[in-house]
């Protein structure tokens, strides 16, 4: 299992381009335009150290230029933005592609005492219309 690289078709093992990589991280499946097999997006757990690590960096750029130098300004926060760029860079290579499970479910088998087709159904009728004298209905005309 590739973590880190270019994603590739899990089935004809072509490179997806990276613009599309960008555009795949938001979705859940892609359909490989070359053979049209649908394979599942995931994300590579460095994600979440690369993600880290910016972040770190990032209040580590700030306090430096705070208490260290003594100056925050504009370049300053383009300092500190620089890390989440790298990051933003990084986690395009850190989708891959997988072959999605498919997991077959069972049916029960069919019951064999079943009634006739030709037989009709019954169903019970009650002669008295009780449900007239009930108030429900106005019987007044």
């Amino acid at each position: 299992m590739q973590y880190f690289g270019i994603p590739t078709c899990p089935y004809c093992r072509k490179h997806v381009n990276l613009i599309r990589t960008w555009k795949l991280k938001r979705e859940g499946e892609y359909k490989c335009p070359r053979c049209g097999g649908i394979s599942n997006i995931y994300l590579s757990p460095l994600v979440y150290v690369f993600s880290v690590l910016a972040i770190c960096a990032g209040v580590c750029i700030y306090f430096f230029h705070k208490f260290v130098l003594d100056d925050i300004g504009l370049f300053t926060c383009l300092y500190i933005f620089i890390p989440f760029a790298a990051f933003f860079l990084l986690s395009l290579f850190t989708v891959y592609l997988k072959k999605p499970v498919i997991k077959r479910v069972q049916r029960p088998a069919p019951d064999v005492r079943r009634k006739p087709q030709g037989q009709p159904r019954r169903t019970r009728m009650d002669d008295t219309f009780s449900e007239i004298n009930t108030g429900r209905y106005d019987t007044r005309h």
